[in-house]
């Protein structure tokens, strides 16, 4: 059997400056696993983690007086329901952004978990430092995914 590369003169060099060629094409494109960053949603939940907190102070002002009851915070979990099924729905239409769809669901469960809870009582302000400690987790973590994705990583 006769090698190919004394039947074509070159061909040799010819053969390896193309394998070079396509792995530093290769080696140049990053396979994309994670959306891009989107500035609506790291806006979006920046404003709900100001009324989540904002919440929450207010909550510590009127522990032991009436004003602590559900029925008088009613406006807040209505609104950040609302606030959280757009954020939830907007991250699930970007394509490879399931990881900010999972934590706007936690989220929203989250949400759901304080409601029922003021429900039945008003909070202490242990409890209230124990779910600001979540909600804080969860706003942070999808902060920190957005502005990593902002950077590229």
């Amino acid at each position: 059997m006769m090698n190919i590369d004394r039947r074509i003169p070159g061909f040799g060099v010819f053969l390896v400056s193309v394998c070079l060629a396509v792995m530093l094409a290769l080696s140049s494109c990053a396979v994309k696993r994670i959306s891009g960053y989107d500035e609506t949603t790291d806006r979006a939940v920046t404003d709900l983690q100001r009324k989540t907190e904002a919440h929450l102070v207010t909550l510590e002002s009127v522990e032991g007086l009436p004003e602590c009851t559900y029925e008088n915070h009613k406006q807040f979990y209505d609104e950040a329901k609302v606030d959280i099924n757009v954020i939830t729905v907007r991250a699930a239409a970007i394509p490879k952004n399931d990881i900010t769809t999972q934590e706007s669901q936690l989220l929203a469960s989250q949400l759901d978990n304080l409601e029922k809870l003021h429900k039945i009582a008003c909070l202490s302000k242990d409890q209230i430092t124990l779910v600001r400690t979540h909600f804080n987790t969860s706003f942070t973590a999808i902060l920190k995914l957005e502005l990593a994705k902002r950077r590229g990583e």
